[in-house]
C-alpha cells in the first residue's frame, strides 16, 4: 500500500535518519544518524521493524502532518513530546493509525529535543553510501524536510488493532549528571581547569544543531599553544577551542578537528545527552575505560528490558481487544 503525506509544518533539522553509514570516517564522511540512537531503535522496534530502519527525526519545532492518500500504522518515540492524532492526545511512545484526511501533529512537550516517528512501511528517501541519514551540514543524501513537502511510504501495511502507548519513557528522562572519560588532551589543560570540568555546572547555549552543543560555565583555559595537528574525532568528544567554552560533538560532527579534547562522554551516557535542551544543566562525572565498557554491556541487558516491556504492551493491545464487549448489548449467548 501506498501513503502519501504532505507537511502542514515543520521545524528546523527534521529529517529523515538510520543507523547512518559507517566505514567512510576515513574518507571525510561521519556517520550522522540519530541524535538519540535508542528511542530511534525502540521506536521501530515496536512496529517490528528493523532497529536501524528509517525514521523520521522531529526536533523541538514539531511537525504537522496530513495524510492525503492511503492508511498506515505509525510509532512515536524519543522525548516526553505532545503527540495529536485528529485532535485526540496520544501518549508520548504510542503507536496509532493514520487515515486518508489524518492529521498528526508532533510538538515539544515536558522533556527531550528529539523524537522519532515511524512508519509501518519504507519511506522512499535518497540513499547514498549505504544509508537515508541526511548530513545536516553538507547536503548529501537528501535536505531536512520544508513545509509543501510530501512525505511517501511504500510498502505501508495497516494494523488498527494494535494501538496504545506501548513504552513508558520516565527511566529515559535525561539527568543532570554526565559521565566521562578524561583525555586525551588533557594535559593542554592546566589543573585547575580540569578541576573546574567536575565541579562546574554548565548550562547548554542556543548554539545547539545536529554537530554539535556549546556549554557555557566556568571557562577551561588551554594551557599551549592551539597548535597540535588536526586528528579524528568521535561521537560525545568534548572540544574546548580558545575561548573556553566546551563544545560537545552530536551525531553530525565533523571527522577531523584540530582542538584538544579535554575528555569524551561515555557511549551510554550519549542519548541522554542529545536530549538534553538549551538552557539545561550538565555536571560532569569522571570515570574510566572499564568503568565505560562495563556500563556499556549494563545498557545492553536494559536494552533487552525495555525490549520486552514494549511486547508485553503489544500483547496486551490483542488482549484487550478480544477482552472488550464488541457488540453493544450484548453480554450473553443465553436465552435465560
Amino acid at each position: 500500500m501506498r501513503t502519501v503525506f504532505e507537511i502542514e509544518q515543520v521545524g528546523p533539522f527534521v529529517s529523515i535518519q538510520d543507523a547512518g553509514r559507517n566505514g567512510y570516517a576515513r574518507y571525510g564522511v561521519t556517520k550522522s544518524g540519530p541524535m538519540d540512537r535508542l528511542a530511534h531503535s525502540l521506536t521501530n522496534y515496536a512496529l517490528g521493524k528493523h532497529d536501524s530502519s528509517s525514521a523520521i527525526e522531529v526536533s523541538l519545532g514539531g511537525l504537522t502532518l496530513k495524510c492525503i492518500e492511503g492508511e498506515i500504522t505509525a510509532a512515536t518515540g524519543g522525548g516526553y513530546f505532545s503527540i495529536n492524532l485528529d485532535g485526540s492526545e496520544l501518549a508520548p511512545w504510542s503507536i496509532f493509525t493514520l487515515q486518508e484526511g489524518s492529521v498528526l501533529k508532533i510538538r515539544s512537550g515536558e522533556w527531550g529535543s528529539w523524537c522519532y516517528l515511524s512508519f509501518l512501511g519504507d519511506i522512499q528517501a535518497i540513499k547514498w553510501l549505504g544509508s537515508r541519514s541526511v548530513h545536516q551540514g553538507s547536503g548529501l543524501c537528501g535536505l531536512p524536510y520544508k513545509q509543501g513537502d510530501k512525505i511517501i511510504v511504500e510498502n505501508g501495511k495497516s494494523n488498527a488493532d494494535t494501538s496504545g502507548s506501548f513504552f513508558d519513557p520516565k527511566t529515559l528522562k535525561p539527568s543532570p549528571e554526565v559521565r566521562i572519560v578524561q583525555g586525551p588532551q588533557d594535559s593542554y589543560f592546566k589543573d585547575i581547569s580540569i578541576s573546574k570540568l567536575y565541579l562546574t555546572e554548565f548550562k547548554l547555549t542556543s548554539e545547539y544543531d545536529r554537530m554539535g552543543v556549546r556549554l557555557n560555565g566556568e571557562k577551561l583555559k588551554v594551557n599551549r599553544a592551539l597548535d597540535m595537528p588536526s586528528e579524528p574525532v568521535a561521537r560525545g568528544s568534548i572540544q574546548v577551542p580558545g575561548h573556553g567554552d566546551p563544545i560537545c560533538l552530536l551525531a553530525d560532527h565533523q571527522t577531523t578537528g584540530g582542538y584538544p579534547k579535554i575528555a569524551t562522554i561515555i557511549s551510554a551516557d550519549q542519548d541522554a545527552m542529545a536530549q538534553k535542551r538549551v538552557g539545561d544543566v550538565v555536571t560532569f562525572a569522571k570515570t574510566n575505560v572499564d568503568d565505560a565498557i562495563a556500563v556499556a554491556r549494563q545498557k545492553h541487558l536494559q536494552i533487552d528490558v525495555m525490549k520486552e516491556e514494549i511486547e508485553r504492551n503489544r500483547a496486551s493491545f490483542i488482549h484487550k481487544l478480544w477482552s472488550s464487549n464488541l457488540i453493544s448489548g450484548v453480554i450473553s449467548t443465553s436465552q435465560d
